[in-house]
């Protein structure tokens, strides 16, 4: 149907008068008005309500539907689409559809619609992207879809616009264009693409060797401190070819560390050698961790490497002093045993002779002493002896110091190993404590001249220890009292409580030990100074065996020397364990 030709509707709109005013020109007739049968009202009106229910569907679809002649100007456009650009559409009627583009991107649509007049079928359908530049629109990015439509064919005509002009409808090809908005798409790919410039380049500035390897396993990054550690191109590294850098005798090794991560998604660290790009090839430690969308998809690994090979250094440096640490101290306890050998075999042989010496000088004094009266030749006065009863003391005595300090010397080996056990007794103190002091009265009757005196405190609870072993620590405090006071001095014993301890004391006047001379007393072959060598002579182990003893029962030993006076004080727990 011609725009000049009007219908049986058209012709009987003013006695009808069913539609309003603005519903002009609404037409689906044929082109032959012969052909058309007669029409009353009641058969027009459900095609015209038809008519009216696809214009109202035609504004009001959620997108912008532009029809545009081969120059682009807009011949129709829809209600809706209008209003989302910021325009009626009385604004946008027989205005270029151009002049709504940004002017980078009106050229390119120019030239994409003369191309699509040109060369496109009237099945195809184009799409592009574009720029908009409407003031009053939050629209910023549109996916345009386009098709050529082809002419009226001269048998039907449907015109749902009210805004049309006669021009609009002649008989040429049109361009039916869509415009889809993308601009939250096309944010959301900008934000991507800020964020991946701004990772690669914080990982291109970072101190380390980074990587990245997508979700089939094949590397598809490297950072600059990569390349540059390797001397070797993005290219020549992506895929699995940094397995080319790696040393030959750790790729199968790193090959299946990584594939066994990969198929578990989990994380792991691998160490191995690279070769510099001076073919230097440096020991590094490569950490990979998985990596997974906020829904949970595996997306590949990132990873990085350090170099280690001063670590290593250290490392293998390290083992091998341990392995000489180790060396050492297994021939130092080789040493030990041939030691305590050679101890044991050389006491042996030493003891045996000097029992025979000691046997053989109290045979002589036996001898001599029938023959010349020896016995009370040895009792008189020093000065006043016979050289035979002075050499006689002499031999004895020294005889004796040597049998001490062997039987020293092999008690703090005991202690020093740890093998002299404890025989634990319960005792009372103020008995057994007058045992030993009466005890070493009767042994050194001719050697102590000082005068012993015992001072216990009432009500001692009882003492749990090795008798045996305390015994040995007062007969050499006693011992060492004697030797070190000048005759008829006093020698104080005591033994009282001290803070849940029992406390025992030897205190000796005439003497005292230099300050300076305190923190060495306890220590093996130490000897008081002294100008007689023969009075005060001794094995210099025996403080050192009393502090071992003293350990060994779990107690302590302090010594305090000043104004002519020194007081050695043992402190032990009232019971002990084994």
């Amino acid at each position: 149907m011609s725009r000049n030709q009007q219908s049986i509707w058209h012709k009987n709109r003013r006695q009808q008068d069913i539609l309003s005013a603005k519903s002009a020109r609404l037409e689906l007739v044929s082109e032959r008005a012969e052909d058309l049968e007669p029409c009353t009202a009641e058969t027009l009106l459900p095609n015209q309500e038809e008519l009216a229910l696809y214009r109202r569907l035609y504004e009001n679809i959620p997108s912008v539907y532009f029809s545009l002649d081969l120059t682009g100007i807009i011949l129709s456009v829809n209600k809706f689409g209008a209003n989302c650009l910021g325009y009626s559409v009385e604004e946008l009627i027989d205005k270029s559809v151009l002049n709504l583009f940004e002017h980078s991107d009106k050229q390119k649509l120019s030239d994409a619609l003369g191309e699509l007049a040109k060369t496109a079928s009237f099945n195809d359908v184009s799409k592009w992207e574009f720029r908009l530049n409407c003031p009053a629109s939050e629209i910023v990015w549109v996916k345009v879809v386009a098709r050529l439509l082809p002419a009226d064919d001269g048998f039907s005509h449907l015109d749902l616009g009210s805004n049309s002009t006669d021009k609009h409808h002649q008989k040429h090809p049109q361009i039916l264009m869509v415009l889809e908005d993308i601009t939250a798409h096309k944010q959301a790919e900008d934000a991507l693409r800020e964020s991946e410039q701004r990772f690669h380049s914080m990982a291109n500035t970072a101190p380390v060797m980074l990587w990245m390897a997508g979700c089939d396993g094949l590397f598809t990054f490297f950072n600059q401190s990569w390349l540059k550690f390797t001397g070797r191109s993005m290219e020549q590294q992506q895929g699995l070819g940094w397995l080319e850098g790696v040393h030959p005798q750790e790729q199968d090794f790193c090959q299946e560390i990584y594939d066994s991560a990969f198929h578990a998604r989990a994380k792991f660290e691998m160490e191995y050698r690279l070769k510099r790009h001076d073919n230097e090839y440096r020991w590094v430690l490569d950490t990979g961790i998985p990596r997974f969308t906020p829904n949970g998809k595996f997306v590949g690994y990132i990873g990085c490497c350090i170099d280690i090979t001063e670590r290593k250094s250290v490392e293998v440096a390290l083992k091998h002093s341990q392995e000489s640490v180790q060396a050492q101290l297994e021939e130092m306890e080789s040493l030990n045993r041939l030691k305590d050998e050679f101890l044991s075999t050389v006491s042996h042989e030493l003891r045996t002779p000097l029992t025979n010496m000691k046997m053989a000088i109290q045979m002589l004094g036996i001898a001599l002493n029938q023959e010349q009266n020896f016995f009370s030749e040895m009792e008189k006065p020093q000065i006043e002896r016979s050289k035979a009863a002075r050499y006689y003391e002499i031999l004895d005595n020294e005889c004796d110091r040597e049998i001490n300090l062997i039987s020293n010397f092999l008690d703090l080996q005991r202690l020093d190993n740890n093998t002299k056990p404890l025989v634990l007794e319960t005792i009372q103190v103020q008995q057994w404590l007058w045992r030993v002091v009466e005890l070493f009265k009767a042994r050194n009757r001719n050697s102590c001249q000082q005068k012993l005196r015992l001072s216990i405190a009432n009500s001692l609870p009882l003492l749990t220890c090795d008798p045996f072993s305390l015994e040995r620590i007062l007969i050499e405090l006693l011992t060492n009292a004697c030797k070190f006071s000048p005759p008829d001095a006093e020698i104080t014993i005591s033994a009282q409580m001290k803070s849940q301890n029992m406390q025992f004391q030897v205190i000796n006047s005439g003497v005292e030990i230099p300050s300076c001379e305190l923190p060495r007393i306890f220590d093996k072959f130490y000897r008081i100074p002294s100008n007689d060598p023969w009075k005060q002579g001794g094995t210099g182990l025996g403080l050192a065996l009393v502090q071992k003893l003293t350990k060994l029962l779990g107690g302590t030993i302090e010594v305090e020397s000043g104004s002519n006076r020194t007081c050695f004080a043992i402190q032990l727990p009232l019971s002990n364990e084994v």
